[in-house]
């Protein structure tokens, strides 16, 4: 492969000890089927008190284009991603989740369009989700139609699998801290005119383990929305660097 990916793939780790073997088997099941893709993987423990270290010392090594980055320290999901963004090399850059809730299989969909430069920003559309628990997706439905209602338009998953040109990236000047960074990315691309497209995704349900998110973490990301909300609408607003 060449020194510049033209996709990299990028995923967040926090205490997925039961999960992230198979995740990774999984995932380079379809990327090493697919060597004319040229990509990279990008893996981010973020200090798991669990054994997710120990699992990922085995299992990275035996993995093409892989680099592995450690918090020794818990730093958040915000972070994690935004420390896989700053090292990864690729034309394309593509958010996947640890839990094996999405599907590595539906990868080739997401990537056949960015080979055919259809858009800027790609993202992942649950159209079921029939493995929430009816309160999670309660909240999910609220937090989907308090932003579009806020920002004035119109997605319908902002926080699944997503891809993004390094372009657009560039561009966007990221300052979440908390899980509204993608919807940060998607609001931010919106005003600077990038493209954005959906495409339909398979929502599995976590595989093992227990999800970190929680009534505070979403209660903090909506605290940064609106917050955000308003800086938007001031007249010194910029969507970009």
């Amino acid at each position: 492969m060449s020194t510049s990916p033209f996709i990299s793939f990028i995923t967040p780790i926090y205490n997925e000890e039961e999960n992230i073997a198979r995740m990774l088997a999984n995932l380079f099941a379809v990327l090493n089927a697919h060597p004319e893709w040229n990509w990279e993987v990008i893996l981010i423990e973020d200090g798991s008190k669990d054994g997710t270290r120990n699992v990922l010392e085995i299992e990275v090594p035996k993995y093409p284009n892989t680099q592995l980055i450690i918090h020794e320290k818990n730093q958040g999901y915000t972070q994690s991603l935004k420390d896989g963004l700053k090292v990864a090399r690729g034309q394309y850059l593509m958010y996947v989740g640890a839990d094996e809730e999405f599907d590595s299989s539906e990868i080739p969909a997401f990537v056949e369009i960015l080979r055919k430069g259809e858009t800027d920003v790609l993202l992942g559309v649950r159209w079921q989700r029939n493995a929430y628990q009816l309160f999670r997706f309660f909240l999910s439905v609220i937090y989907i139609f308090t932003l579009n209602y806020l920002f004035r338009i119109r997605i319908n998953d902002y926080n699944w699998s997503q891809a993004w040109s390094r372009n657009t990236l560039d561009r966007i000047d990221l300052t979440s801290k908390s899980l509204f960074v993608l919807p940060e990315i998607i609001i931010k691309a919106h005003d600077l005119g990038f493209r954005i497209k959906e495409i339909p995704s398979n929502h599995r349900g976590r595989q093992a383990g227990k999800s970190s998110v929680n009534m505070k973490i979403m209660g903090f990301a909506l605290w940064e929305g609106l917050k955000f909300w308003g800086s938007r609408r001031s007249k010194s607003y910029k969507a970009g660097k």
